[in-house]
């Protein structure tokens, strides 16, 4: 029986990561070799009270987003603590959206390992994967040497951990290819399990609706989307409207976006600004939607919000690049793809998508038994084996692939 300390962004917070830190905290505390999970999480001051969680499950609030000081407030609760184990739930602006917080605070997972805490990481992107370009530093070309250099040694820091997972073989293939690391493996994002007591809709049962949910205004944008509802509405649809849905917020990189965008529109009742999705409503938000809707201009990571959308029957159109050609081929997941940055493209794959009840139908069924595969469960089982074996002195003993992809057993109850 062990303790596992936990650091990532956690609910009702709203900082990146935290609904997959949510339903994978779930997933360790249903393990009978796990006593206790102390969740050391991001302060929010807008938190009126926490969650109702199992009683296996501590939720500590320790540390600030854009705080130098994260990773020492993370290491203090470490020394508290004395875990068996810690393991990371990150992304590279998990501790900030600005650079030397957000370097900074990327340096505990390295910090806690030398501590003699056995130590992991969950990193679901890299900054070697980032297009730089098409972020907040657009048009920004020295900033970008540096974030990039800056980004090459926060990597090398991170893999002085215990272990380095990531969830999708590009960012193994950058790992294995760049930094010729040893204890890096892919393990496959997982889909949230829905409520046994959920009913998943049928598509011909559900209104008109499209959805899009993140945090706005940098690579993920709207107008593009928007103005494609529009021109459906003005043509095809004019009789029956199609509703636009848009959940989330702005990018903390930039304020104001979604407001602006709010009032920009505000006389069109076919398009709706939901703000933030809490963890109690995503289930109801996706299931009222016909179709979900990824308009990016460029990938950081695999999206937790793809697979959120598989485990509730709801297709997906995506463009055809980067991280979501990763994710389709690798756990096989399936959507609607359309030519990336063209909204003549995404005009025509969502008319061609709400035409197609039969196929959308096929979709949402094969995304649905994709989800059952890997689920959280699984994901769990294979971070408390790398974790192990950390501590145990034989990780190298670990049975991989050619691309040290984890080796899953179909047993994991075993594990």
């Amino acid at each position: 029986m062990t303790t596992l300390a936990f650091i990532s962004a956690f609910p009702p917070a709203k900082g990146s990561l935290n609904e997959y830190g949510f339903h994978l905290v779930k997933a360790f505390a249903c393990r009978d070799d796990i006593r206790k999970i102390v969740v050391l999480a991001d302060m929010d001051d807008t938190i009126d009270s926490e969650l109702v969680l199992d009683p296996k499950i501590e939720v500590q609030r320790v540390w600030k987003f854009n705080s130098p000081f994260a990773a020492w407030q993370i290491l203090k609760s470490l020394k508290n603590l004395q875990p068996d184990y810690a393991l990371y739930n990150l992304q590279t602006a998990s501790f900030g959206d600005k650079e030397i917080p957000a370097a900074l605070g990327l340096m505990a997972p390295m910090l806690s390992q030398k501590s003699k805490i056995p130590s992991g990481v969950i990193m679901h992107n890299l900054i070697d994967a980032v297009d730089l370009s098409k972020t907040n530093l657009a048009g920004q070309a020295l900033r970008q040497k540096i974030v990039s250099f800056a980004g090459t040694l926060v990597t090398k820091c991170l893999l002085k951990t215990g272990f380095v997972s990531v969830t999708l073989d590009s960012f193994m293939d950058i790992l294995s290819e760049k930094y010729k690391a040893k204890n890096a493996f892919m393990v496959p994002h997982g889909s949230f399990v829905a409520d046994e007591k959920s009913i998943i809709p049928e598509l011909k049962f559900r209104d008109n609706t499209i959805v899009t949910m993140g945090k706005f205004g940098t690579y993920k944008r709207l107008e593009r989307m928007i103005s494609a509802v529009q021109n459906l509405n003005k043509t095809i649809y004019a009789d029956k409207p199609v509703k636009l849905v848009i959940g989330g917020s702005n990018h903390p990189a930039t304020p104001g976006y979604m407001e602006g965008l709010k009032a920009a529109h505000k006389s069109d009742p076919n398009i709706f600004f939901h703000g933030y999705v809490a963890e109690e409503d995503v289930a109801p938000f996706l299931k009222q939607a016909r179709l979900a809707i990824f308009d990016y201009d460029s990938t950081t990571g695999s999206s937790g919000v793809l697979h959120q959308a598989a485990i509730y029957g709801t297709p997906s159109i995506y463009p055809l690049m980067g991280d979501f050609v990763d994710v389709t081929e690798r756990e096989g997941l399936q959507g609607y793809h359309y030519v990336p940055l063209d909204e003549e493209s995404l005009t025509n794959t969502i008319r061609k998508s709400l035409e197609m009840n039969e196929k959308s139908q096929d979709i949402a069924d094969n995304n649905l038994r994709i989800s059952e595969g890997v689920t959280m469960d699984t994901v769990a089982a294979v971070q408390v084996r790398l974790l192990e074996r950390i501590a145990q002195g034989r990780f190298f003993s670990i049975r991989t692939s050619t691309k040290r992809a984890i080796w899953l057993k179909p047993n994991f109850n075993r594990i």
